[in-house]
């Protein structure tokens, strides 16, 4: 018996024993404690813990518990207090501002050239509207990427009218 109690004494000094942080006088509470004490969602919960000034997790060992020092937390809110419903990873807009332009189409506009024009015939017609939609874009000030979309819409208008000239009996003599 007394072997034993020689082994476990012996056994209680080698082996260290894991510290709880929590027993050193911090509070550690959990995310779903955050959200409940900060009235905060999860996903601003997870936006918040990517930021790199919000507080590290405070490992614990034998625990795969995400966990934060209560304390750490609590100040960092203070300093960074939510806002309902204003995204603050984004830049000040002015609410008056008009929307932003953008060029981008949805799908390609196909224009083929008719069936009633020679190749040459189609491919001048097209290159001058494309080159008054150039010249245009740029009298007018506007961004030079709008040329080529404007170009290719009047194209597109062009080739509309020209149908309905044909329909209506026009001929390419003139």
């Amino acid at each position: 018996m007394t072997e034993l109690l020689d082994i476990v004494q012996k056994f209680g000094e080698d082996v260290a024993v894991p510290t709880n942080p929590e027993s050193e006088g911090s509070r550690l509470i959990t995310l779903k404690q955050i959200e409940q004490e900060h009235g905060i969602g999860r996903s601003s919960l997870h936006t918040y813990r990517r930021r790199p000034t919000f507080p590290q997790p405070v490992p614990v060992e034998g625990s795969t518990k995400i966990v934060y020092d209560a304390a750490e937390v609590a100040a960092w809110f203070e300093a960074n207090p939510p806002q309902q419903g204003k995204r603050t990873d984004l830049a000040p807009q002015d609410e008056g501002a008009a929307m932003p332009q953008t060029t981008e189409q949805a799908a390609p506009i196909a224009v083929t050239a008719p069936d009633y024009l020679t190749r040459d015939q189609w491919a001048g017609l097209t290159l001058a509207v494309l080159g008054g939609a150039m010249e245009g874009v740029e009298r007018a000030g506007l961004p030079g990427a709008w040329g080529s979309d404007l170009g290719v819409a009047a194209v597109k208008g062009l080739r509309d009218r020209l149908d309905v000239l044909m329909a209506e009996g026009g001929s390419q003599d003139g």
